[in-house]
């Protein structure tokens, strides 16, 4: 067994492992969080010397027969975001520090790996985050909103700074803990994740444009909140010498084209209309308007699960 750890993992518990690799998904079975086609992630409780660790531990599998006998020549996905979570923690990126990272040896598991993070106490994703204070009193929603744009808007000015880029930076892959007077984001999911890049402007637009697609879901974010999140990205990106405003274009229109890219129309149906007797005949033709949903995969125990991804 190939193993990357922390110095807080305890060796009993790698002893455990290299025994048998499964009891690190088995164990907490019964706390599933996310369960996609390529992917398991669980809630867990290690035991330590002074009490429990809190962690979310997350298998990977292959999705194709092609892929399962390629995994032998590739490096193991947890290995791979076991180096990307250390480059972000490196630039001051906030995400979950990882644990333990390990994968069996042979060719015959190869395809299989488990990444283990530290569990984030109290978070949910954006999404979440935004529905829960929309019930919140009009002044309040707003102060609390322009406080977790910039804070969003920091982290992913820093991200693409320091030269990284993420093909899947959605909502959900935010997390936000609010405590007391402090609000903190999290970047979850690295699998999308590239890092030794030139971010050039049209990246930078194609990355927050899909952020913005999530916003249909809480109309009541105001374009100044927008702007708020703008401003504190491009501090942070090194890049406000033109201002705010092309970027602000520039996403609209990346926004626009990724929306239709999922909208399309239905095949043509003829309608045809005659009453007897009164010369009357009508021959139309309609294609419903469609929206492209690719199911990714299946959360278990409902939304409120969903906070977490290793």
């Amino acid at each position: 067994m190939i193993v990357q750890s922390d110095p807080i993992v305890p060796e009993s518990l790698l002893r455990d492992l290299a025994a048998n690799l499964g009891n690190l998904i088995q164990a907490a079975a019964s706390r599933p969080v996310k369960i996609s086609h390529d992917s398991l992630i669980v809630e867990a409780l290690w035991p330590v010397a002074d009490g429990c660790l809190h962690v979310a531990v997350k298998q990977y599998r292959v999705r194709t027969v092609w892929k399962a006998l390629t995994a032998i020549f590739r490096r193991a996905k947890a290995m791979q975001n076991w180096q990307k979570a250390a480059f972000l923690l490196s630039h001051d990126i906030a995400t979950p520090r990882p644990l333990l990272a390990c994968r069996p040896r042979g060719w015959t598991t190869s395809s299989t790996s488990f990444l283990a993070t530290q569990w984030i106490d109290g978070a949910e994703n954006l999404h979440l985050f935004g529905w829960r204070i929309a019930a919140q009193p009009l002044d309040v929603r707003l102060r609390i909103a322009r406080r977790c744009a910039e804070a969003s808007g920091q982290l992913l000015g820093r991200l693409h700074a320091a030269g990284a880029v993420h093909r899947d930076l959605k909502a959900a892959n935010l997390l936000v803990v609010e405590k007391s007077s402090e609000l903190s984001v999290y970047l979850v999911d690295l699998d999308g994740l590239e890092t030794g890049k030139q971010v050039s402007f049209q990246r930078q637009a194609r990355d927050l444009a899909r952020l913005a697609a999530g916003l249909a879901a809480h109309a009541w974010v105001t374009r100044s909140i927008c702007r708020h999140f703008l401003r504190a990205y491009l501090f942070e990106s090194l890049n406000d010498s033109a201002g705010w405003k092309p970027l602000w274009r520039a996403i609209a229109r990346e926004t626009t084209a990724y929306v239709r890219r999922k909208q399309k129309r239905g095949e043509k149906v003829l309608i045809f209309k005659k009453r007897r007797r009164h010369n009357y005949r009508r021959k139309n033709g309609h294609r419903q308007h469609l929206t492209l949903v690719r199911i990714t995969e299946i959360l278990a125990g409902g939304p409120q699960e969903t906070a977490h991804g290793a």
